[in-house]
This record gives C-alpha cells, sequence and structure tokens, in this order.
C-alpha cells in the first residue's frame, strides 16, 4: 500500500496564527497555492494557531465525530446542510464531504469524497476556506468570499452570487489592481475598513468541470490565476470605499441604485455572502461597520462586461448614468461617447478629466 505524505503547512494568515494538515495528495498543491503568501516557519512566543485538518472519508471516524442530539441550522445558500450542538458545528455538503467545526478550540476537521461533484479548486475553499473564516472571525480577521479591486486608491468590494471573471477582466484593463479575486480578508483598521489580499483564482465559464479529485490541474479545472497571468496586478492592502451588491443572473440591461443610510445595514445583511456561526446565534460586528463606513449599491450586470465601467463613473462621482445594452437598445447608443468618463476612459474609451455635466441616462436618450 503506497503510504500517504501529509502536509504540513504553518501560516500567518494577515497575522493570524494558521496551522494546517492535509492527508488529500490531490489538494496539496492548491493548497499550497492558496496559502504560499502566508507560510512561516515559527510563530511568536505566545501565539496559539488555528488548526485545520483534511482526510480522505472514513466512514468510522466521521460516525465518531457526529453528535446524537445536534440541532439542524437554516442554510440561506441551500447548498449546505449545518447542525450546532454548543460550540461545535458540522457541515455537510454531498458535492465534496463534511467538515466539523469547534469554536471554542479554533480547530476543524474535514473529510472529503473520493468523487466530489465540484471540481478540486472549489473543494479546497470548501474544506479550507469555509471553515478557516469560521474560526479567525472571531479573533477580528473576516474572510469572505467576494472580488475587491482598487484604483487611485478607491477600493470596491463585490459581492456577487456568480462568477464574474468577464468583469474583473475589464476592470483589470482599466487599471484597476486586484486584492482578492476570488475571497477577500476585511479588518477594520483607523476606523476605515480595510481589505487585504487572498490569492486565488477565478472561474472560466466555458471551461469543462472535471469531477475528480484525480484530476487536478488549473488549466483542466477550468479556473485562471490573474496574478500568474498578468504581473503587478495584485495590490494587498486599500480600505473600502464601495461595496457593491450584485442579484443573481445577467440581464440584457444592467443599472445601479445607491442603498440609503437607513436600508444600508439590512440590505448588506441579505447580500452577505458566507453564513456566520455562532454558538448564540449572534450576527457579527463587521456587518454593521461595513454598512456604516462604506457606500454600498445595488447592482444588476448585463452580458456586456464594459457596462459596469459606466456604473463605476456613477458610484465615484455620482453622475446619473445608466448602461444599456445594445440588445435592449437595437444598437450602440448614438449619445455613447458622452458617459464614458473617466474609468471608461482608461479602457480605452472617451477622455474626460472630470464627471461631465446633465448626464442623461442611456435608456432616457433620445
Amino acid at each position: 500500500m503506497k503510504q500517504v505524505v501529509n502536509l504540513r503547512l504553518s501560516g500567518s494568515v494577515h497575522g493570524m496564527a494558521v496551522r494546517l494538515q492535509c492527508a488529500v495528495p490531490a489538494l496539496q498543491d492548491p493548497l499550497r497555492q492558496m496559502l504560499e503568501p502566508f507560510l512561516v516557519s515559527s510563530w511568536p512566543e505566545g501565539f496559539v494557531p488555528t488548526e485545520g485538518s483534511i482526510k480522505d472519508y472514513d466512514a468510522a471516524e466521521v460516525n465518531r465525530r457526529l453528535s446524537t442530539t445536534a440541532l439542524p441550522l437554516h442554510d440561506a445558500a441551500g447548498k449546505l446542510e449545518v447542525y450546532a450542538e454548543r460550540e461545535r458545528f458540522w457541515l455537510i455538503d454531498d458535492r465534496w464531504g463534511m467538515a466539523e467545526i469547534n469554536l471554542l478550540k479554533s480547530q476543524w476537521r474535514a473529510w472529503l469524497l473520493p468523487s466530489p461533484s465540484i471540481d478540486p479548486v472549489a473543494v479546497a475553499e470548501m474544506a479550507v476556506m469555509w471553515p478557516m473564516a469560521q474560526l479567525l472571525r472571531a479573533k477580528g480577521l473576516y474572510l469572505l468570499p467576494a472580488v475587491s479591486v482598487v484604483r487611485d486608491n478607491w477600493g470596491m468590494l463585490l459581492i456577487c452570487p456568480f462568477g464574474i471573471q468577464p468583469e474583473i477582466k475589464a476592470l483589470v484593463r482599466a487599471g484597476f489592481k486586484v486584492i482578492g479575486q476570488q475571497w477577500t480578508a476585511l479588518r477594520e483598521e483607523d476606523g476605515r475598513i480595510a481589505m487585504l489580499h487572498v490569492p486565488g483564482r477565478i472561474d472560466r465559464p466555458s471551461a469543462r468541470r472535471v469531477r475528480s479529485l484525480t484530476s487536478l490541474g488549473t488549466d483542466s479545472c477550468g479556473w485562471t490565476d490573474l496574478a500568474a497571468e498578468i504581473p503587478g496586478v495584485t495590490q494587498f492592502h486599500s480600505f473600502c470605499d464601495v461595496v457593491v451588491l450584485v442579484e443573481a443572473g445577467r440581464r440584457p440591461e444592467s443599472w445601479v441604485r445607491e442603498v440609503g443610510s437607513s436600508n444600508a445595514q439590512a440590505t448588506l445583511r441579505r447580500h452577505w455572502p458566507i453564513d456566520e456561526l455562532h454558538p448564540l446565534r449572534r450576527q457579527s460586528r463587521i456587518v454593521s461597520r461595513v454598512a456604516a463606513k462604506c457606500r454600498l449599491f445595488e447592482a444588476r450586470l448585463s452580458r456586456l462586461p464594459g457596462d459596469l465601467l459606466a456604473h463605476l463613473d456613477q458610484m465615484r462621482y455620482g453622475s446619473p448614468c445608466l448602461a444599456q445594452s445594445p440588445i435592449l437598445s437595437g444598437g450602440p447608443s448614438p449619445s455613447a461617447n458622452a458617459f464614458q468618463m473617466p474609468f471608461m476612459a482608461a479602457a480605452g474609451g472617451f477622455p474626460s478629466a472630470s464627471p461631465p455635466e446633465n448626464l442623461t441616462p442611456w435608456s432616457l436618450a433620445g
């Protein structure tokens, strides 16, 4: 029988000590890539690490770890089953396996099915990033499955329920730096919300999905790392000025609208991209802080990734432009150049040093 090499990694995730062991060979390379910027040989004296382990599914071991008195919790995403008993939580996902999270001990264990129905990169995120996010939240670091970008010290967090690879590439062409391609770490610093770099890869929507952990590979999995493709595209830190909450699904017409301060916290909590586990079901402080410190916009994306650039000018400068797809309008708007403001100009559009005045939405243009 071939002996399994147990991968052991020690890291400092933005100052938080983490120790990870993985006995699943197919996940070891993506885990190294996921944690590579954070790897350290040791921590300062007194640091207590958050610990995680990943193993192949073993029915006998899993049954010993389960509690018959655990109660089911509702999961907003509809894909997970979550059970709770005091400080312990069990995450069961038929797509990849199961995890046990102990908030009191700051530990998690994950057991992976031999033939998951999602690709290995997604398995690594669910078996490592999701449990780690639950444990590091108690230490003041919030890991979110959200995209973050920055340009000219103007930072934006995009919370979207589907992949936005075309929009991310359009933003990069317009001069934006990427902080988080798939996950972003948030932390409050100096009275503002800081966005911190988390390595990741973006989904290629047209790529074929693999169904087995034995088929691991960036190309076959349909994921691409922008940091590897475009040197210098990564930025490690920025403050968050705007949060964009994207509704599910693409439509022919795109729009954005600002969320008023009175509704900001409730709206943000409704769109929050990760469930938060707590023994007393308390809600974390970060949602209220983000709602108070950042401008919030609800958005709908079209099938044209360039539409988002016009909306960014609206968010930053307050112009009332509304991008409209040729699918609705029957062709490009004759006045389109009038709405290509600074972010659009950086992507090769009409140059403009400042936002034009008296803009008319495309949907109202004659």
